[in-house]
């Protein structure tokens, strides 16, 4: 089923308000609420979980309603799986020194906790999670990337399965088939200082024993795709990763391989604004990409830009206003 997740107004310190909605099509809506930060007051932070049923034609009905300890990173925080709700969130005290992440698992149609494994990443919080069928990865940071597998085919006894560290992190995770997972992030140094844009491809095929097979860095960089999953674009056909990317020295849109043998670079695509030695280039920076026929299609503020989605040779340029 698809998700999606829309932002609300911030809340003021005195009302809960709602952070978040998901929606399970066509059997269920699901509205996430969170109380606001309450400073030297109890209870600590709590995520709120209510599910209302939209299958039936007229007002929406209410079924349930649940909650767990901590805060949401995103809509892949939430999950749900043959009948129940997985939960990943960050619990940080006052003082956001003793922080931990822990994954929930609700029964979906009653909101009842069934199981829960903590413990996760103490002292740092959650950069990235995804659920995959009975299995759950989560990425926590401060100084080193831990990235945990989770075995969550028993809903009363989830369990960490294996952990890697590795420096940075992944602030997005993508399937990629064949016990494959591709991590968008930064690379960081020991100390936890940020470098720039990395991307890793991961053998988790052994849930104990996650690998990086390959990394590709790019020194003082960032990548909107950290942020926002809809700037990352994966064609598993060919192995062809495109990611916007941004430094001192240039803007466009990565394009990489990535295959059994790791991840490579193909190139660069720059729009026309961004071939010049001035400030448009980085108000022109590429944000979306699409693959359509045997051409990769580029869209900035400026235009769109087709290209070969194999050579990268530029085919057509179409300005905007």
């Amino acid at each position: 089923p698809s998700q999606g997740v829309a932002p609300a107004e911030e809340p003021t310190p005195s009302e809960p308000a709602v952070t978040a909605t998901m929606t399970e099509v066509p059997t269920a809506r699901m509205t996430v609420t969170k109380l606001p930060p309450m400073h030297n007051t109890l209870p600590p932070e709590e995520t709120q979980i209510h599910r209302f049923d939209v299958s039936k034609p007229g007002p929406p009905a209410y079924v349930a309603s649940g909650k767990v300890a901590g805060r949401l990173l995103n809509q892949y925080s939430l999950s749900e799986h043959e009948g129940h709700l997985r939960v990943a969130t960050t619990l940080s005290s006052r003082d956001g020194r003793d922080s931990s992440s822990t994954v929930h698992v609700l029964d979906a149609a009653t909101m009842d906790q069934k199981g829960e494994v903590g413990g996760l990443g103490r002292g740092e919080r959650i950069y990235s999670v995804r659920f995959i069928g009975p299995v759950g990865y989560a990425v926590t940071f401060k100084q080193v990337d831990p990235l945990y597998t989770l075995d969550l085919r028993d809903p009363a006894a989830p369990k960490v399965t294996g952990e890697l560290k590795i420096t940075g992190y992944s602030a997005y995770l993508h399937p990629a088939g064949d016990g494959r997972l591709i991590g968008i992030g930064q690379e960081a140094s020991e100390e936890g200082r940020t470098r720039g844009t990395q991307v890793s491809l991961f053998d988790v095929s052994d849930p104990a024993a996650p690998r990086r097979l390959s990394q590709l860095f790019q020194k003082d960089s960032g990548s909107e795709a950290e942020w926002d999953p809809h700037a990352f674009l994966y064609w598993p056909r060919t192995g062809l990763a495109v990611i916007p990317l941004t430094s001192a020295d240039e803007s466009g849109a990565l394009a990489l391989k990535i295959d059994d043998s790791g991840v490579s670079k193909i190139g660069m695509i720059r729009h026309p604004a961004q071939r010049q030695d001035d400030e448009r280039r980085y108000r022109a920076g590429i944000q979306r990409s699409v693959v359509i026929g045997d051409s990769l299609w580029t869209v900035s503020a400026e235009g769109v830009q087709v290209n070969d989605a194999a050579t990268l040779a530029e085919q057509a340029w179409i300005p905007m206003g």
